[in-house]
């Protein structure tokens, strides 16, 4: 997946401290792929947030001819934590009416010790020192005793579990297609697909013309002539394979067939 984030530098603003830190309460909230020049930690104090990033630990797309590597996604609430290595590209935006959050980047020199990186569950120390830093009277210096001991807690935890990435509409399309043919059942509309999976028709038109080189209809033909071929050459009868699917009679079969090139 080719994706293009900016850059957005924040070590200017870490170098004296060692850290800069943000404090977000901004409804609705979102921030397009960018990418930052030092680690940061993104946490949300009330609301919701869903976050992307790219992982290349995250492993790479199945089924894919040219494999690539997938954005992990998730809906980052209280007592949850994002730890990204400087260059990585994320974004975020809030899914509830009202939300606060906190961004804290760090420089190397802070986080030299800390192998933590990712999805982080927060244990109640980190938790209680991440309010400390939102608070809206902390002073600077108060700030410089908490950061190193929030990276301290933070150093020890354990990433938390994460979903797996999430494959284009466009493949999982293509997977519910060849599940109901399996089935023995015709494929679905577009239509029905569509709102299974929570997006407009012209988005998977846009992404089956980019993922395959033709359109969700033609995918669809495509798919369910190539089984009903594979079974007519296993020694299924026409008919036979005409009741599999719920036809009428041979005829929409043959229709089918001289459709698609095979």
């Amino acid at each position: 997946m080719n994706i293009q984030a900016r850059m957005s530098p924040k070590l200017p603003l870490a170098a004296q401290a060692g850290f800069a830190l943000r404090v977000d309460r901004q409804a609705p909230y979102a921030m397009q792929w960018h990418m930052h020049d030092c680690m940061m930690l993104l946490w949300p104090r009330s609301g919701a947030l869903q976050s992307a990033w790219m992982d290349p630990q995250a492993g790479m797309a199945a089924d894919t001819p040219a494999p690539a590597i997938l954005p992990r996604r998730m809906t980052l609430a209280r007592g949850y934590a994002l730890l990204l290595p400087a260059a990585t590209p994320h974004c975020t935006r809030s899914t509830t009416q009202r939300q606060q959050h906190g961004e804290l980047y760090l420089t190397p020199e802070f986080v030299r010790n800390c192998a933590a990186h990712g999805l982080l569950r927060l244990d109640a120390a980190s938790v209680s020192m991440l309010d400390a830093l939102l608070a809206p009277a902390i002073s600077m210096r108060s700030a410089a005793l908490l950061v190193p001991a929030v990276v301290a807690q933070l150093a020890m935890s354990r990433p938390a579990a994460c979903p797996r990435p999430e494959l284009p509409p466009s493949r999982r399309m293509a997977t519910m297609f060849r599940q109901a043919i399996d089935d023995g059942h015709t494929p679905p509309t577009i239509e029905h697909i569509a709102g299974v999976l929570g997006v407009s028709t012209r988005h998977l038109q846009r992404c089956c013309q980019q993922e395959f080189a033709m359109t969700p209809v033609s995918l669809r033909r495509t798919l369910f002539v190539r089984e009903i071929r594979r079974l007519l050459k296993a020694g299924y009868a026409p008919s036979n394979v005409s009741a599999r699917f719920g036809f009428a009679h041979s005829g929409h079969l043959n229709r089918l067939l001289r459709g698609v090139d095979g």
